[in-house]
């Protein structure tokens, strides 16, 4: 008899570590996703911040004229001529 108690107080407690745990992993489901959402935030935060960048960069080195290198010439040329590729593209789409 005294083992079947002690049989049911191991289960007992088998039971309560299992319904801890379960608590415990989704608090930390929880936690992922919004670190997961936050990371994503910061990632669309380092994309534009990038693209800024390489905007001013464009537009100092198109002021700057010939004191810019010419690779930094050549790869705001580049940079424009596909703002109008894109720009003339759309543009045909809106056409059509």
């Amino acid at each position: 008899m005294e083992s079947l108690q002690q049989l049911a107080h191991n289960v007992e407690q088998l039971l309560n570590q299992y319904q801890e745990l379960k608590s415990q992993l989704e608090s930390l489901q929880v936690e992922n996703k919004i670190q997961r959402e936050e990371i994503i935030k910061t990632h669309e935060e380092l994309q534009k911040l990038k693209k800024d960048y390489s905007q001013l960069h464009t537009a100092h080195t198109l002021l700057l004229g010939k004191q810019a290198s010419d690779e930094d010439r050549a790869k705001a040329k580049q940079k424009i001529t596909n703002i109008i590729l894109q720009i003339d593209k759309a543009i045909e789409t809106l056409t059509q």
